[in-house]
């Protein structure tokens, strides 16, 4: 029986989620300690890459759809991986915080096409069938990984310092990631109907219904006239705010009389809970109505946020993180999964990259705002509220997202 090429697209994603993600995106936080001991170097100064890298990323998102359709998808993946993994090398040889900044401009560009648009992108013009399972199960590789590199990659700065970890990231990048990139096509041809559509054609009924697979949706131009979409900009937007104060998670326990240990213990916590949440939120959006869906991660997130603030028990501590973590399976499963319903496959890449750009510039700008917040108060209490605040907001944006697109459709 031969595999539909649906399936080796899914790998490539799997493969990408796991080490582009888990290995070069979540473990960038790791060599901070020792670049600022290295270069002389506050940590403000060291984390400040993050919000460059994040800004250029968010830019980039604005553009990447319609790169994505442009060009040829092995040619932009395989420069993609391979400009990440020469940036990592790269990184091993800086004397000054000014090279790693530029740095890490082009690495966010990069990762934002190669890691962040491309797997929603790929898996939406592929299957038609079992999407929700599927984007969940690449969702929860990203935190996977980050939980199966992170220990490996302190490791080797421990034994071998930050600048030959760096080199190391570099040549896995290369060596698994750039392979993987000629496996990659943007969408079905000759045709091929993506996966789950219907298959019994003749060869003009096939390439007719490759034709209606292209026109199903909305333009670009068209969907930026509906309040679904700015429902949608609003949504990521309070999800994304939501969730940049994971990125603070170790001195947030710190800041309630607990050691770091605890503090890491709760963020491996939050990445079990955010692997094992994308995983079941895909599947369950295959099979229960999409608003419940929504309301029981909207709670499971907000009440993990608020209780954080609440509890001062190493257990119940973990178990607040493990529902935080659940709650971020809303903006990488749930949302590109609703856009793609809401507007259809014509322009999908790049209504989705526009909508994933604004909360690229959520993430950047909040994970600033909840350290100023902090610093005025000396608490996080005021952001865990707010977070509850904007779950509830994003929550409301795509249950009405998702009546107005029922009326749309009757």
């Amino acid at each position: 029986m031969k595999i539909h090429y649906a399936w080796v697209i899914f790998l490539g994603c799997c493969i990408i989620s796991f080490v582009g993600f888990g290995l070069t995106i979540n473990t960038a936080g790791l060599f901070w300690g020792g670049m600022s001991t290295d270069l002389n170097l506050t940590r403000a100064e060291i984390a400040l890459n993050a919000t460059f890298g994040g800004i250029a990323g968010a830019v980039s998102l604005l553009f990447a759809g319609t790169v994505f359709k442009k060009v040829n998808t092995k040619l932009l993946l395989s420069l993609s991986f391979g400009i990440t993994g020469l940036c990592f090398i790269a990184c091993s040889f800086i004397q000054s915080v000014t090279p790693f900044y530029g740095i890490k401009v082009v690495l966010g560009v990069m990762q934002s096409i190669s890691i962040v648009i491309s797997i929603p992108i790929l898996l939406g013009n592929w299957f038609e069938k079992k999407l929700g399972i599927l984007f969940g199960i690449t969702g929860a590789l990203t935190a996977v990984g980050g939980s199966f590199f992170n220990p490996i990659i302190s490791h080797l700065i421990l034994e071998h310092g930050w600048r030959t970890t760096y080199i190391i990231v570099g040549i896995i990048c290369l060596v698994v990631l750039l392979p993987t990139a000629l496996l990659m096509k943007f969408k079905p041809e000759n045709g091929l109907l993506p996966y789950g559509a219907e298959t019994n054609h003749t060869a003009a009924e096939s390439n007719q219904a490759v034709n209606n697979v292209e026109a199903n949706g909305l333009s670009i131009k068209e969907a930026s006239r509906t309040p679904i979409f700015y429902s949608f900009i609003i949504a990521i937007i309070c999800f994304q705010a939501a969730g940049s104060l994971a990125q603070h998670v170790p001195a947030l326990i710190q800041s309630l009389n607990f050691s770091l240990q605890v503090g890491a213990s709760v963020m491996s916590a939050l990445l079990i809970g955010a692997a094992i949440g994308k995983l079941l939120m895909g599947f369950m959006l295959d099979h229960v109505k999409p608003v419940i869906v929504l309301l029981i991660f909207t709670l499971l997130g907000a009440s993990g946020w608020y209780s954080t603030g609440v509890f001062n028990n190493v257990v119940f501590l973990n178990g607040s993180g493990f529902l935080s973590g659940m709650g971020q399976a809303i903006v990488l499963t749930a949302i590109p999964l609703l856009i793609r319903g809401s507007f259809g496959t014509k322009d999908y890449s790049q209504i989705l990259s526009i909508i994933l750009m604004f909360g690229a510039f959520a993430n950047a700008v909040s994970v600033y705002i909840h350290g100023s917040m902090f610093d005025q108060t000396h608490s996080y209490s005021a952001s865990l509220i707010l977070n509850v605040v904007a779950y509830t907001i994003g929550f409301l944006c795509l249950a009405f997202a998702i009546q107005f697109r029922k009326r749309m459709t009757t």
